[in-house]
């Protein structure tokens, strides 16, 4: 059961991932209008198919909402009856909460934007980015306290110094290479250079929250203030990211990049100490650790 519920919250998290990617190249590709007032439906037969491919990119994308959304109730459902760890049942039941608040500010974009004006404004572009971005940290919460647990013995204290410096180390990868792919610097803010910056992106915020997440519940009398410290510098990347992120949309016009460069420097001097951090405080000999417990 444990397995099988393990595999189900990784391909949630993934298929929101990938939703997400298809929201931002539909709004990127200037396809989002294209089903005119129909929603739920779209502009070809009866309505419930696309009649060109602009509408296809939007109607594919509706498509994908649906199946993610009924997934992601599977996801809780299964999280109170599969497993018994409350807190990742919590942090998707609070995830299928805030599907509504995005089911509906993805009709208002599309519908009411041909009657009043506010109806496809940056505003509601806006929190309907971080609305997904919220359902996404959920998911990515979930996944993480599902997929580790806190170590206990040594052969498990290796394996969790191994996991947080390569999450380290892709971290410390990503946010160079996503730099290429931003807004004003090597290339054209074409919609394919934004599905490959917003890809890298949301895989460097999901290595964040998950390094957040398992340095939040572990500790050890050695290294309990280093480990503490990485948890809250993770955090703080994630924050950092997130409004680099928004600011990128370039939804009120041509923001400038040094907006996004300098939000780009703070995020990497967090990883810097991050890293320092990660293995400084985990480089230790077996000998020289204390028993690691876990932090409730």
């Amino acid at each position: 059961m444990r397995v099988r519920f393990r595999r189900l919250i990784v391909v949630t998290t993934g298929l929101t991932y990938v939703l997400m990617l298809l929201g931002i190249y539909t709004a990127a590709f200037g396809a989002g209008l294209t089903c005119g007032a129909r929603w739920p439906f779209c502009d070809g037969w009866l309505g419930l198919f696309p009649a060109n491919l602009p509408s296809f990119i939007e109607w594919f994308h509706r498509l994908v909402a649906m199946i993610t959304g009924f997934v992601i109730l599977g996801a809780a459902y299964a999280g109170w009856t599969r497993q018994d760890d409350r807190r990742v049942a919590w942090a998707i039941t609070l995830a299928v909460g805030l599907l509504p608040l995005q089911i509906g500010l993805g009709a208002v974009t599309v519908t009411l934007s041909g009657v009043f004006p506010w109806g496809y404004a940056p505003s509601v572009q806006l929190l309907h980015y971080t609305v997904a971005l919220a359902i996404l940290a959920l998911l990515t919460v979930a996944t993480a306290l599902t997929i580790s647990s806190p170590p206990r013995g040594e052969t498990e204290r290796r394996q969790f110094r191994s996991r947080l410096r390569w999450g380290t180390l892709a971290a410390l990868v990503l946010l160079p290479v996503q730099y290429l792919f931003n807004y004003g610097t090597v290339f054209v803010y074409s919609p394919v250079v934004q599905i490959v910056y917003y890809a890298l992106s949301l895989l460097l915020f999901g290595v964040l929250v998950s390094m957040a997440v398992w340095t939040a519940r572990v500790v050890s009398p050695i290294s309990m203030r280093r480990l503490g410290h990485v948890s809250q510098l993770s955090t703080a990347g994630t924050v950092v990211l997130a409004a680099q992120m928004l600011v990128d949309r370039q939804l009120w016009g041509s923001v400038s990049p040094m907006v996004s460069d300098g939000l780009t420097f703070v995020l990497g001097l967090i990883l810097i100490a991050t890293g320092w951090l990660v293995f400084r405080g985990t480089g230790r000999s077996p000998g020289q650790e204390s028993t690691v417990h876990e932090s409730e």
